[in-house]
């Protein structure tokens, strides 16, 4: 048969019985060896199948899979045999770090066999904790390429930014335990997780979805217990095999988070003495049913979250910055609807980081929150979720006055599922407790709502599809928004096409719209051809995408890009390297500042402007101990010439200490002016245990004239809890303002998991 029909015709689901571990049997030692005489009671999984590179071909190491169930945990004992246990890589040390370019074992439990849902837990041979949840099988709004268990550099994401809530949610953490070790045998590891770290159907002789990845990255290759074709990953739930004979207690899960901190905070531009800050916060987790999850959180707090990384803005609309705060990240896809950065009915930045600026108070500065509660689980058939947060008001320090006013936010979520399909609406609610603040943009009130739906047309397609509505008091009143788009995927072809209208006076206030105003129609095709003649060829991935903007009245097009990527090849061991021409298009109404640092000011006057850039990109194997991308663009630039260098290299020493250096160049030259702009980040990483590390985030952005660095040391306990300590820098380069230093924090964060 050959993989096509394959494909069209999936093969009945594994199954796979699960041991029973009697109340009064000795459960495993959780040491990553598998060797207590409990494991030899439960019959093992060992066919597994490649999906890369020679689908469904059998896997070329032998692994063994086994799943006892009692005594509040769900035990796995995983041995993954190799044949030369020496070239094993283990490039990854650190909690929930990607496990695309290490040896590694990636799990997921459709725990209401609802063949869309499911938890997913990882590890590799260092034994790090890596979970998070999917949902709809990994496929939401039609924009989801992603690869599996981080960013391997094997697709064109332009526009989609790491962090950005989608259908697999890897910033989940659950309470579990995972220890591993290299062995003589290859590498083994043993899990234990506990039943009320899970939501599922409570009874006797239940059934879940279960499956396994193994990445055996040596070879670069990746076998599944239960088969998925190419074009899909673990998340493709509904082909997994099925964990059969479980008998399933009532859930009980209460869990308190509280902390203590302790900060001095410096803002130099308003010359204040140093802040000093002492307080404390609390989360509550509840497991209302073994179904339904209530959390709740009084005095919120952010501290340990990562800074964002640096971006250059070289257009008129505003950059998506992704979420990175854990109370909003866990079940975060549940509250997701919309095109993910494009239209977003509901994206949690919105709440507790300031909008604009005013004196003393940058964008993104935290307002805090005072307290919020969120429910999110099953109900009668429903994935529901619930949101409320309360946020005080935020003042200038510089002035005394209010920038935003206290505001109350709400959301509620509804989805029904029905087979691979489902189907649901949204309302978000935006009150402030009094009118706008002086840099305050927003309207006192807004609501957004819409319907949505994701349509499993045929084995290999699907149609997503929603429309929504906006009110706001005043001149915008009420407007609406839609979109419909159709995606085809399998073994060699990735299609999808569509189109969106947004009218010129939706406002989604709590969500994420760069524009409005428009009709965008919208195709990707993407082909993954995988040559037998060339041993060293994985796979020859030309691929082609468009879209445009046109103006809602006058159908004219407002902006517009076609991505020609007719060359690409992906060597047998990873990375690509290849050639793209991309073609843009722009009609701004107005003149816009495109460059104004150090006293150079560079304006785009109106008019319609058609440019093309020639690419030409290199990324070496990404799990060699040095690896380095190059992507060097020439070409036009509204009506001007534009050159660039985009330059990424990673270091590593070991398995626990990671470095990157970039920089990208960017050089036009327009009637207007000419402008340089250079943005260097620098990351590392150390890792003295799997669950303690130090990280580092230094960037140096020339079109802000900045330099800003931030370090953080993490001492994990259960579940991302534990002692963080954050140092936080910023610094102005250039010779046009007084002060270098803008301001300092530092941070000395504790909490810790009190579970019942």
């Amino acid at each position: 048969m050959s993989s096509s029909a394959a494909f069209a015709n999936p093969p009945a689901a594994v199954s796979v019985p699960a041991g029973k571990l009697a109340p009064e049997a000795p459960a495993p030692t959780i040491d990553g060896h598998v060797d207590e005489d409990i494991w030899q009671t439960v019959e093992p999984q060992s066919d597994f199948t490649q999906q890369d590179p020679n689908e469904g071909a059998p896997a070329s190491e032998r692994t063994e899979v086994r799943v006892l169930v009692g005594q509040g945990n769900v035990y796995v004992g995983i041995i993954c045999f190799d044949s030369d246990p020496s070239k094993i890589i283990v490039s990854q040390a650190r909690r929930d770090a990607p496990l695309t370019d290490t040896d590694s074992i990636i799990l997921v439990f459709d725990t209401f066999n609802d063949r869309q849902n499911g938890f997913v837990f990882g590890t590799n041979p260092l034994g790090i904790e890596y979970d998070g949840q999917v949902a709809s099988e990994g496929q939401t709004g039609g924009n989801n390429f992603s690869s599996l268990g981080g960013t391997t550099g094997n697709s064109n994401t332009s526009g989609q930014q790491r962090g950005g809530i989608s259908a697999f949610n890897a910033n989940w953490d659950g309470d579990w335990t995972v220890r591993a070790a290299i062995t003589s045998r290859g590498w083994e590891a043993e899990m234990a997780i506990p039943l009320k770290t899970l939501r599922y159907a409570t009874g006797a002789n239940r059934t879940w979805g279960f499956n396994v990845m193994r990445n055996i990255r040596h070879k670069n290759e990746q076998v599944y217990l239960a088969a998925i074709p190419r074009g899909f990953e673990i998340y493709r739930v509904s082909l997994a095999a099925k964990l059969t004979d479980l008998d399933l207690p009532a859930r009980r899960d209460l869990k308190f988070i509280p902390y203590g901190l302790v900060s001095a905070n410096k803002d130099y531009t308003i010359h204040t003495d140093v802040d000093n800050d002492l307080r404390g916060g609390l989360d509550v987790k509840w497991g209302v049913r073994p179904n339904l999850t209530a959390d709740f959180t009084i005095n919120t707090d952010f501290a340990q979250v990562e800074a964002d990384e640096e971006q250059v803005n070289l257009t008129r609309f505003d950059l998506f910055f992704p979420e990175k705060r854990p109370f909003f990240l866990e079940n975060a896809s549940t509250f997701q609807f919309g095109s993910p950065q494009n239209i977003d009915l509901f994206f949690s930045r919105r709440v507790g980081l300031s909008r604009l600026s005013a004196p003393g108070v940058p964008v993104g500065t935290p307002i805090d929150i005072l307290g919020g509660t969120r429910m999110s689980g099953k109900v009668a058939g429903w994935n529901l979720g619930l949101l409320d947060i309360q946020t005080d008001d935020l003042q200038s320090a510089a002035t005394g006055l209010t920038v935003e006013p206290s505001n109350n936010f709400a959301v509620i979520r509804l989805q029904r599922e029905v087979g691979r399909s489902s189907y649901g609406g949204i309302f978000v609610n935006r009150q402030a407790a009094s009118r706008p603040g002086i840099g305050e943009s927003w309207t006192q009130w807004n609501r957004s709502y819409g319907l949505d739906a994701n349509i499993a047309v045929t084995t290999n397609s699907k149609i997503f599809a929603f429309t929504s509505g906006t009110t706001s008091p005043g001149a915008l009143g009420t407007d609406t928004s839609s979109r419909v788009v159709y995606d085809f995927r399998s073994n060699l072809w990735q299609i999808s096409g569509g189109v969106s209208e947004v009218g010129k006076r939706f406002n989604p206030e709590v969500g994420f719209l760069p524009r409005a105003g428009y009709i965008r129609p919208e195709f990707r095709v993407f082909l993954t051809a995988q040559p037998k003649r060339w041993h060293w060829i994985r796979r020859i991935s030309p691929h082609t995408s468009y879209n445009a903007y046109h103006d809602i009245d006058t159908r004219n097009i407002q902006s517009s890009m076609a991505h020609l990527h007719f060359f690409e090849i992906q060597p047998r061991m990873g990375g690509r390297f290849g050639n793209f021409v991309d073609v843009f298009s722009d009609r701004p109404l107005a003149s816009f500042v495109v460059f104004n640092t150090a006293g150079r000011r560079v304006v785009i006057p109106p008019g319609y402007y058609v440019w093309r850039q020639f690419a030409t990109e290199f990324f070496s194997d990404p799990s060699a101990i040095v690896s380095a991308s190059i992507r060097h663009r020439i070409g036009g630039f509204y009506d001007g010439d534009f050159n660039s260098i985009d330059f990424n290299s990673a270091y590593r020493l070991g398995s626990r200490f990671i470095a990157t250096l970039g920089w990208l160049r960017q050089h036009a030259e327009l009637p207007y002016g000419t402008f340089t702009s250079n943005l260097v980040p620098i990351k590392a990483s150390y890792s003295f245990t799997t669950l303690a590390s130090v990280q580092a985030l230094l960037q140096y952005n020339s079109q802000t004239s900045q330099f800003s660095s931030n370090i953080r040391v993490a001492f994990l306990n259960r579940s991302g809890t534990g002692l963080f300590v954050v140092y936080n820098d910023r610094r102005d380069t250039s010779s046009f303002t007084p002060e270098e230093t803008l301001g300092r924090s530092f941070i000395v964060k504790y909490n810790r998991l009190i579970d019942f």
